[in-house]
């Protein structure tokens, strides 16, 4: 009677067996990553469904030594089936009883072979299948490389699982669809995949994309050849104002570049010589423009910064991008230009108040330099620089008491520094002002060096733009001659 009592109680009780059942809590099962690789995947499934379902990782990965949790449903079945995917392609299964034990542990077994894949080609490497010799013909395996490449010039290591063979035959896929295909390669006396020739030099250039569009492919090719190979991007893209390193092996030194844009235009540039390690400026897609890539030097003369810059080819149907971006022209500031064009183009500023100016036709061939200046957009010299810059009627007219420095140089003259033989070098002489590539500057021994004998005698150093700087000690800055800068 008793038992009876109590039996009839609990089952009118709110805690009684069924909602006991209710607060029991949700099932789940537990992935173990103990080996050395990324899972990618994971699939969860009762034994024998259809469909595996969804990835339980979704966009993230389980990393070594990691465990991921996941809930199960109420009253299903107790026998599951875990699948993952590893990051280098390879997978594998387990099956468990979420009912018994809900743990599904990954780990590396069984015999394993390390080695390095050097790719010292100039294509990035795509795909990696390796397989035993003995082995079928047809049967190469995954991709050993899964989700990751092997970049121009990188090498990167990689563990063979599963595997005792030391004879191996290989396919290398590469960035241009190009193949390669080796057989009885032997991995237990040389653990090392070589691809490319590393005999070959290395040709580079700096990429700098100064459009207003990110650069979504960029191909090189040697002049002379048809085909523009692989998009030396790869995966990547090229954002405004970001720099690309472009790194080539080849015994040719010029090549032709060209970069496709987002808007689906296209920029060409030819015969670009990379064993200079030429710095490559992407003007923007447009229209063809005949001519070339020009430079030009700015040098803002004014008292108030410059927010705008637009340069142009003659006529075009607006002025382009601002070839400053984010960034302004401080006074006294200088920065360089360039556009692919003839000799002739337009140049408009705006300042920060957004008054503008501007002046057609310039003459780039003539003036590489231009100074803003109150009157530049009618003055007839663009690159006259005060007080330093004297007129000269002719190349052998040089000025009595001083020195002409002709910079022969292909780059401008930013800094000049002149001080008594063994002091500090002081000041910089040229202050806001340069001395463009080919440009002369008519120089007197300064007053600080004093009115001696010795007073022309001094230590002269002048740096060009890419920070090289020529240095001439104990220099007689009264000779009357001219003295090539390079």
């Amino acid at each position: 009677m008793p038992r009876l009592f109590l039996a009839l109680l609990l089952a009118l009780s709110p805690f009684g067996p069924a909602s006991a059942q209710e607060a029991q809590p949700a099932r789940e099962a537990v992935v173990a990553n103990d080996t050395e690789r990324l899972m990618q995947e994971i699939y969860l499934y009762v034994v024998g469904a259809a469909e595996p379902g969804r990835d339980r990782l979704a966009n993230a990965v389980l990393p070594p030594r990691a465990t991921l949790r996941i809930p199960l449903p109420r009253g299903q079945a107790c026998n599951y089936e875990v699948r993952v995917v590893f990051d280098d392609g390879d997978d594998d299964r387990r099956r468990i009883d979420v009912c018994r034990t809900p743990r599904a542990t990954f780990a590396d077994t069984g015999p394993r072979r390390d080695l390095a894949v050097v790719n010292d080609s100039d294509v990035e490497l795509r795909e990696l299948y390796l397989w035993p010799s003995a082995a079928r013909a047809a049967d190469t395996g995954t991709d050993r490389l899964g989700t990751r490449t092997v970049p121009a010039g990188e090498t990167l290591p990689l563990r063979l699982r599963g595997t005792a063979e030391c004879v191996f035959d290989l396919r290398a896929v590469f960035a241009d669809e190009t193949e390669e295909k080796r057989q009885r390669v032997d991995l237990c006396r040389v653990p090392r995949l070589a691809f490319g020739d590393p005999s070959l030099p290395v040709r580079e250039a700096n990429v700098s994309n100064r459009a207003r569009f990110t650069v979504r492919e960029l191909y090189a090719r040697a002049m002379g050849q048809e085909a523009w190979g692989a998009d030396r991007l790869g995966s990547a893209t090229l954002e405004p104002r970001a720099d690309f390193g472009l790194r080539i092996r080849s015994r040719d030194c010029r090549f032709d570049l060209r970069a496709v844009y987002e808007n689906e235009r296209e920029e060409v540039q030819p015969g670009l010589d990379l064993c200079r390690g030429q710095q490559v400026e992407l003007a923007g897609p447009g229209p063809a423009v005949p001519g070339e890539l020009r430079r030009m030097l700015l040098v803002n003369g004014y008292g108030r910064p410059i927010a705008q810059v637009f340069l142009i080819s003659p006529d075009p149907d607006d002025w382009g991008e601002d070839q400053l971006g984010d960034a302004t022209l401080a006074p006294g500031a200088r920065q360089e230009l360039s556009v692919t064009s003839g000799c002739r183009v337009d140049l408009r500023i705006v300042f920060d108040s957004d008054a503008a100016e501007e002046r057609r036709g310039i003459d780039l061939c003539a003036n590489s330099l231009v100074v803003l200046r109150p009157g530049w957009t009618v003055a007839e010299q663009l690159d006259s620089i005060e007080p330093l810059a004297t007129p000269t009627a002719t190349p052998e007219t040089v000025v009595l008491g001083g020195v002409r420095l002709r910079n022969r140089s292909t780059l401008p003259v930013v800094e000049l520094y002149v001080a008594r033989p063994g002091a500090p070098p002081g000041r910089d002489r040229l202050g806001s002002a340069v001395i463009p590539a080919g440009g002369v500057l008519d120089f007197s021994p300064p007053a600080e060096l004093g009115q001696g004998a010795d007073r022309c005698r001094a230590d002269l150093t002048a740096v060009f733009r890419d920070g090289r700087a020529l240095r001439l000690p104990a220099f007689d800055l009264c000779s009357g001659e001219e003295v090539p800068l390079q």
